[in-house]
């Protein structure tokens, strides 16, 4: 396998702004309470009277994905997203409280992450149990015959011995995607995996992984430094066109798609 990412939460962007707007008025409480704003530490660092959206607050799709900010279309009309290349904080906060898309073209750079294979990782941690998308749609398939936890209600895999096959290790194995993408040439063609790192680990393993993993140099704020830590979660893609079919994830944060081996095309 030559393609993995890593997916963690950070607490910037839209959804903040709006966060922030509805925390106006709790803010505004306390104040009538006798306890003014010099008194405390601030909440947040903008000011929230700067705020001129009203609470819940969404974009049109020109205005999420707005064409002013240069570049081409893409054959399905989208124009190109930001592309920040070494950003200061200031200017990388300032596209994210924005609420459209950023690419951060040297994200990884210097981590310690950066160019791991996926057979690196299941010779590292051989104790962590991934999902296997679409792991059913593999003809043949047995899970009688391997290593499997159940949770959250789904079967999981073991990085250090799982053989899909029952003789090929899985990062050297492509297995096909959800039958139900047969039709669509946009759909992924081969099945990932995902390791749930953040909820899905014992602490002192946890704690293993990582140790490893490093916030930019960018967000070495104390929130978002210390939330992207205990947040992440890896996906590997063994082969071309591999990957997750569009999906509506449960939480509500500003999240950030870190490429650390590969190409991806969302």
């Amino acid at each position: 396998c030559d393609c993995w990412s890593c997916c963690c939460c950070a607490v910037l962007g839209a959804a903040m702004a709006r966060w922030a707007a509805l925390a106006a008025a709790s803010i505004a409480s306390l104040a009538e309470l006798g306890e003014t704003a010099q008194e405390k530490e601030p909440l947040f660092d903008i000011d929230l009277s700067t705020l001129t959206k009203p609470p819940l607050w969404e974009p049109t799709l020109e205005e999420y994905f707005p064409a002013q900010r240069g570049g081409e279309r893409d054959e399905n009309g989208l124009p190109s997203p930001v592309v920040l290349t070494k950003p200061t904080r200031e200017e990388f906060v300032f596209h994210a409280r924005k609420g459209y898309p950023i690419i951060v073209s040297d994200w990884s750079d210097g981590m310690q992450y950066d160019g791991w294979t996926c057979k690196d990782f299941a010779e590292k941690f051989p104790f962590g149990y991934m999902k296997a998308e679409y792991i059913h749609d593999l003809k043949g398939f047995n899970p009688k015959k391997h290593d499997i936890k159940i949770m959250d209600g789904e079967q999981r895999f073991k990085l250090g011995s799982f053989k899909p096959d029952e003789k090929t290790w899985w990062h050297n194995f492509s297995r096909p995607a959800s039958k139900r993408y047969k039709d669509d040439p946009l759909k992924p063609k081969r099945g990932p995996y995902v390791w749930h790192v953040k909820d899905e680990l014992p602490p002192k393993d946890k704690l293993k992984v990582q140790a490893r993993f490093e916030a930019p140099s960018f967000l070495q704020d104390p929130l978002n430094k210390d939330k992207m830590n205990r947040s992440f979660e890896v996906w590997f893609s063994p082969g071309s066109e591999c990957g997750a079919g569009a999906h509506a994830d449960g939480y509500c944060e500003s999240v950030v798609s870190l490429q650390l081996r590969g190409d991806k095309r969302w």
